[in-house]
């Protein structure tokens, strides 16, 4: 009997699809050749090209690289691994740093249409192509373009021919503040703006300049471009990290002195900790004969030793810093010490103690907490030669008679007077960051409390028959304590290439002592700069204070305005 033909069908299909079925795919990844170049790029500039004409040769970027406080490029690379979609290609930009703050970068196709943008040390994911990077500080004009042509299934780095430049703001004493500055770049009189310093007492983090390699002025708020003094200089070099120290003086921010100084590089104790110690001191002997007198006018020996201590650790997204500073200054004014080893003819010239710890925890690139701690005090007690004349001692009640003291040298206070506990916590937030704009917001509560033992103070008086006394007051034990939470609102805009705008408005509302939640304090500074030529700029400034506690005397309430016309010319 013959099988009818019609039921071979469905058996030959079913053996042609059982046949053609492919088998199960094997378990794992595969590793292609593309993805080996991604996880391994070779760290030279060999890999790209920093003009797109000439080729740099490796011993170039290795210099440079050691600058960095982030790894070499391939580690970053290594690290930052982002998913690159199927069909796309990446474009990588290196960091100099983890600690502070750069400028974001902006990444334009062909027409010039923004692809993306965003922090350095990142990858992005574009579609394969050419483009175009926009990185740099200043006006949109002055910043950097470099043209990378990207291939599918593969990161390519941009190498950095740019310079990096961070400046910190210190006083004389080593301490930070948030000091103010301005930037021109020396050969072609070309003015980036203006400056700040990081306050540390706010978490705030310093902003790192993205600069053409070249040689720049850094000089005081207000100065003409060519001015010969209230300025430094600094050469920045292609593809290095350059950390500068300026010194400056808070009141007005004149600069003191400034250099390419690491105040503490450290020493590693583990990975993420650091730890160091700066110790120096200074031994001044001064004398001066008045021959004509036939007597010693002066005899003065100092000794002064200064030394920091600290205690770091940085892993992102935390950070934190301890801080030891003792500085202390010794005037032994009566050559007889020697002889007599009395320590009450001492007279103190510095004396300070100062303990400060700060903790940020950076969330997200634009959102940090942070918390603060500071304990400051003097180990010694403060005395104070009488020279030629007398101590009047006078009671809490400057009416009553005093007590006439002959002694060489007084006691003013007992030593860890006054000591001081500061306490500290907040945000600091980056609303916008953009080409032309960026606003940002700082929220938070503060707290000082004080004890201020007895102590004495020196007065005045209008008494002639006192003239030949140092009038010395007894003030009574006391203590202080402030807590409220305060604010602040800073926002700066490019205009082109020739004018920058900014605003600061700070804002504190005390509870404790005084409940002031309906009379805050308000400080209020505006800049305007203008560059109207190559040779003349513009500049005006408004401050305006509004102080509002309850004692009347204490109150302020003023307004400052300046303008300034600055002229320079220069026959380069």
């Amino acid at each position: 009997m013959k099988t009818p033909y019609w039921l071979l069908i469905p058996l030959c299909a079913g053996f042609y699809q059982l046949c053609a079925e492919l088998p199960a795919d094997l378990p794992g990844e595969e590793i292609t050749q593309e993805y080996m170049k991604w996880v391994l790029p070779k760290d030279t500039v060999l890999t790209g090209t920093v003009n797109n004409k000439d080729q740099l040769s490796a011993t170039w970027y290795d210099k440079a690289a050691k600058t960095w406080d982030s790894p070499p490029l391939s580690e970053q690379m290594a690290s930052v691994r982002a998913h690159i979609p199927l069909g796309k290609g990446g474009i990588f930009v290196p960091k100099f740093s983890d600690l502070y703050r750069t400028p974001e970068i902006e990444i334009l196709d062909p027409e010039g249409d923004v692809v993306t943008s965003g922090a350095m040390g990142n990858t992005f994911s574009v579609e394969a192509g050419t483009y175009f990077v926009v990185i740099g500080s200043g006006s949109h004009r002055q910043r950097l373009v470099r043209q990378v042509v990207v291939e599918e299934s593969k990161a390519t780095p941009v190498l950095p021919e740019w310079s990096g430049l961070t400046i910190e703001t210190l006083d004389s004493n080593s301490v930070p503040f948030r000091g103010e500055y301005e930037i021109v770049r020396i050969d072609e009189f070309e003015p980036y703006g203006r400056g700040f310093g990081a306050d540390p007492t706010i978490g705030e983090a310093l902003t790192t300049w993205i600069l053409k390699p070249g040689t720049y002025k850094i000089f005081g708020r207000g100065q003409s471009f060519n001015a010969l003094k209230n300025f430094v200089t600094v050469r920045l070099l292609p593809g290095e990290y350059t950390k500068f120290l300026l010194i400056q003086r808070p009141d007005d921010y004149t600069i003191i002195g400034g250099g390419t100084l690491d105040l503490s590089p450290g020493t590693k104790l583990k990975s993420n900790w650091r730890y160091g110690a700066n110790v120096g001191g200074t031994l001044f002997f001064s004398g001066k004969i008045d021959n004509n007198e036939s007597k010693n006018d002066a005899m003065n020996l100092n000794l002064n030793v200064r030394s920091n201590f600290w205690l770091s650790y940085n892993k992102a997204p935390y950070e934190w810093i301890s801080d030891l500073l003792i500085d202390e200054g010794i005037n032994v004014s009566d050559l007889d010490f020697f002889s007599k080893l009395d320590f009450k003819e001492f007279s103190n010239a510095t004396d300070e103690l100062r303990i400060t710890s700060l903790f940020i925890w950076r969330v997200l690139q634009w959102f940090g907490p942070y918390g603060r701690t500071e304990i400051s005090t003097n180990l010694f007690p403060r005395r104070m030669k009488r020279e030629d004349k007398l101590f009047y001692l006078l009671n809490t009640d400057s009416s009553q008679s005093g007590t006439i003291d002959s002694s060489s040298t007084f006691k003013l206070s007992n030593s860890l007077s006054p000591l001081m506990l500061e306490i500290g916590a907040g945000a600091n937030f980056d609303i916008i960051r953009m080409r032309m704009f960026e606003t940002k917001v700082r929220l938070g509560v503060g707290s000082t409390m004080g004890n201020f033992p007895d102590k004495y103070e020196v007065i005045s008086s209008d008494n002639d028959s006192l003239n030949n006394f140092i009038l010395l007051q007894q003030k009574e034990k006391t203590t202080n304590v402030e807590f409220g939470p305060q604010a602040a609102l800073s926002t700066s805009l490019h205009i082109g290439r020739f004018a920058i705008a900014s605003a600061e408005l700070k804002m504190f509302t005390p509870v404790v002592p005084e409940m002031r939640i309906t009379r805050p304090d308000f400080d209020l500074q505006t800049t305007l700069s203008w560059r109207l030529s190559r040779f003349i700029t513009l500049d005006y400034d408004y401050r305006y204070i509004l102080v509002q506690p309850d004692n009347i005397d204490a109150r302020v309430n003023t307004s400052t305005h300046r303008i300034w016309l600055r002229f320079s010319y220069s026959s380069r």
